[in-house]
């Protein structure tokens, strides 16, 4: 499936960013990206043990590979030069949100190395996911967000998306509520009303 473009990738000077799906041979370099982004989201008051273990775990090479095999599961890398500046993990078969009426593709994860955010990178990712998911011919976009994540919710609110219920994700007894998110797509309704 070739990328579309992106109207916040146009904006970007040019060269700066490029989108592309990831292989299997992209593991190693979306985990690390991966650990760094998670904790330096959720570690905000020093990295807990709780943290240590999940980061290890659900964000290992190992289990990047295993993802990165799974049909219904895309990749979307933004590189940098030959560096690898952010990534956006979607479930493009129709899925229940947690919580929320809304059925359609997951996002699981948008992450943005800290550095390079705020330049259009994060908006580049979302719209191509969009795009991907009006392409399978699903309706809705929804993922969960962090509570403490105030950069994530004020940046999903802007793209257009609204809080739909609640989900709390547990690392070793800890508990994390997050934000059940989630926006109609227009076109993918559509088509799915053609259908």
């Amino acid at each position: 499936m070739p990328l579309t473009p992106c109207p916040a990738a146009e904006a970007l000077p040019k060269g700066a960013m490029a989108l592309r799906f990831a292989d299997a041979a992209d593991a190693e370099i979306i985990a690390a990206l991966a650990i760094h982004v998670f904790l330096d989201t959720y570690a905000t008051a020093g990295t807990l043990p709780d943290l240590a273990a999940e980061a290890f775990a659900e964000y290992s090479v190992a289990a990047f590979r295993a993802r990165l095999t799974e049909t219904y599961r895309k990749f979307l890398l933004a590189e940098q030069g030959a560096g690898l500046i952010g990534f956006a993990e979607m479930l493009t078969s129709a899925r229940e949100a947690p919580g929320a009426h809304a059925l359609g593709a997951e996002l699981v994860r948008l992450y943005v190395q800290p550095r390079a955010q705020r330049r259009g990178i994060g908006r580049a990712l979302l719209r191509q996911v969009e795009a991907i998911a009006i392409d399978t011919g699903l309706s809705a976009l929804w993922f969960t967000v962090w509570e403490g994540n105030a950069n994530a919710l004020a940046f999903y609110a802007a793209q257009g998306y609204a809080a739909k219920g609640a989900a709390t994700y547990s690392f070793r007894g800890r508990q994390y509520r997050n934000h059940v998110m989630a926006k109609a797509l227009p076109e993918g309704a559509a088509r799915d009303a053609e259908t």
